[in-house]
């Protein structure tokens, strides 16, 4: 294979590459997200009914608000839906998901490994290649 066909795999090779290591980063933020909404949970307790809280709406904007119940809690399923669980359900809800973010962050991982052993496999074709052409060069 010509040393620019070489290149421009390697290239599209680390293109893919980038690309599952931010998926990565993002599933890893996800994962974060839903164990620090576990840990929240174990706010939510008798005592602090009607209590004031600042209740998240994005990650950066949050709004005063009154605990109104400690049985009960809105949990953002995703699209903007929300379902109401109790604190156990919303635990286990969330529980599941860490896990299940968790498998594929495995899965992602040993990807990333096939796919950086490839672009190594490349890059070492391509340096020899560039050594065959030098030493080629040399003797004309």
């Amino acid at each position: 294979m010509p040393l620019e066909q070489l290149s421009m795999m390697r290239e599209q090779m680390q293109e893919e590459n980038k690309f599952l290591v931010q998926s990565y980063q993002n599933l890893t933020l996800a994962a974060k997200r839903f164990g620090d909404s576990r840990e929240a949970l174990k706010a939510v307790t008798p005592e602090v009914v009607g209590q004031p809280v600042m209740v998240p709406m994005t990650s950066s904007l949050y709004v005063k608000g009154t605990l109104a119940s400690a049985e009960k809690v809105l949990i953002d399923v995703g699209t903007g839906y929300y379902v109401e669980k109790s604190l156990e359900a919303a635990d286990e809800y969330m529980k599941r998901k860490v896990e299940y973010l968790g498998e594929n962050m495995q899965r992602l991982e040993a990807n990333i490994v096939e796919k950086r052993k490839g672009l190594e496999a490349v890059t070492t074709v391509m340096q020899m290649k560039a050594q065959q052409q030098q030493a080629a060069a040399a003797k004309a």
